[in-house]
C-alpha cells in the first residue's frame, strides 16, 4: 500500500513538473549475514514437480524454470563472491528426513552450505470484477487478474537448518471480458511463459539479495524544474558528473524544499556511481529538512534491500 500511494503521488507530481527519469542498476548489500561464511553452496530441487499433477501441461513449464532460477542464481553467487556454487542434478525427496537428505548431500559435495526450492507455483489470481451498464442497460463485467509467483525456499548449513522461507510476489497482469466472474477462467500459465518466468527470475532475485550481493533496477525520479535546468542539461547530455555538480551547487538555496530536492538529486546520483553512503547520507540531509514523496520511497528501498 505505502509503494502504490508513493506511486501515484510521484506520478501526479512528474505529470505537473518537468521531472527526468533515471534507470539503472545498482549493487545492493545482503540483509542477513552468515554466522559461518559459506565456502560452498549446493542448490537442490526439493520440489518434485512431477508428482503435482498441475493442470493445463504445467509440469514441463515449471521443471524448466526451476532450472534456470537455479543456473542464474549459482552464476550470479559466483560472479559476485568468491564462493563455489554447485547444482544438484537430480530432485530431492524432501517429504521424509529432509534434514538427513540435505546434510548428506553436503559431505558427498564437500560443501558448507545449501539453498533447497522446496516448493514452486506460479498463477494468476483473479484479483476482482467490475460491473458496468452500458447505454442499453446490458450489464458488462470485466476481470482482473494478478499474476503470482509462489516459492518456497530452505537454507542449511552443516547439521543445521538455517532457515525456511515462502516468498510471493504478485503484480497485475492483465483483464479480460467475462460472462460471469465467479466462473471466469484466467489466463494461461504456459501459454504465458515469459512472464510466468520473468516474475519467477524477480522472486529467486529478491530472494538472493537477502543473503548474497546483488544488482537491483532502480528507476528514479530527479527533480528539473525551475531551479534546476542546468541539471536538466546534463542530464539530456549523459552528463551525470555535472549533474551532480549542479546538484550539489543547489544545496546552498535559501529554500528549504528546493534544497531538500537538490540533497534527493544528489543521493540518486550517487547511487547511480555505486556509491551508497553517500547517498544514504545525501538522501538523510534531504529527508531531515523536507519530506519529499520521492525521498521517503528511496529510503524505503534502502531499508528493504540494503
Amino acid at each position: 500500500m505505502f509503494r502504490v500511494s508513493v506511486f501515484i503521488m510521484l506520478l501526479f507530481f512528474s505529470c505537473n513538473v518537468p521531472n527526468q527519469h533515471l534507470s539503472y542498476n545498482t549493487n545492493t548489500k545482503p540483509l542477513y549475514d552468515f554466522d559461518t561464511e559459506p565456502q560452498k553452496i549446493l542448490f537442490i530441487n526439493g520440489c518434485d514437480i512431477a508428482s503435482k499433477h498441475f493442470r493445463d501441461n504445467k509440469e514441463a513449464l515449471f521443471t524448466d524454470l526451476v532450472k534456470t532460477l537455479m543456473n542464474w542464481a549459482i552464476d550470479n553467487i559466483r560472479s559476485k563472491t568468491k564462493i563455489t556454487a554447485e547444482i544438484i542434478p537430480d530432485t530431492l525427496n524432501i517429504s521424509k528426513n529432509a534434514d538427513s537428505a540435505v546434510n548428506s548431500l553436503l559431505e558427498k559435495f564437500n560443501a558448507t552450505h545449501a539453498i533447497v526450492i522446496s516448493s514452486f507455483d506460479t498463477y494468476f489470481s483473479q484479483t476482482h470484477v467490475e460491473v458496468t451498464k452500458s447505454y442499453e442497460g446490458k450489464k458488462n463485467r470485466e476481470a482482473f487478474y494478478d499474476i503470482v509467483s509462489d516459492i518456497g525456499y530452505m537454507l542449511y548449513a552443516k547439521d543445521t537448518l538455517l532457515r525456511k522461507d515462502k516468498k510471493m510476489l504478485r503484480r497485475f497482469h492483465s483483464s479480460r471480458s467475462v460472462l460471469s466472474g465467479l466462473l471466469a477462467a484466467g489466463p494461461n500459465v504456459v501459454v504465458q511463459r515469459k512472464d510466468a518466468e520473468q516474475i519467477a527470475m524477480d522472486n529467486i532475485h529478491k530472494y538472493i539479495s537477502y543473503y548474497f550481493p546483488a544488482e537491483m533496477r532502480r528507476n528514479r525520479v530527479l527533480f528539473c524544474g525551475k531551479g534546476f535546468e542546468q541539471v536538466k542539461a546534463a542530464i539530456e547530455k549523459s552528463d551525470f558528473e555535472a549533474a551532480l555538480t549542479e546538484s550539489l551547487r543547489n544545496t546552498t538555496n535559501k529554500k528549504s524544499k528546493h534544497v531538500a530536492m537538490a540533497y534527493y538529486n544528489c543521493a540518486v546520483l550517487f547511487e547511480k556511481k555505486n556509491q551508497q553512503d553517500e547517498a544514504i547520507i545525501n538522501l538523510r540531509k534531504s529527508l531531515s529538512i523536507y519530506q519529499l514523496d520521492a525521498a521517503a520511497l528511496m529510503m524505503h528501498d534502502f531499508e528493504m534491500n540494503n
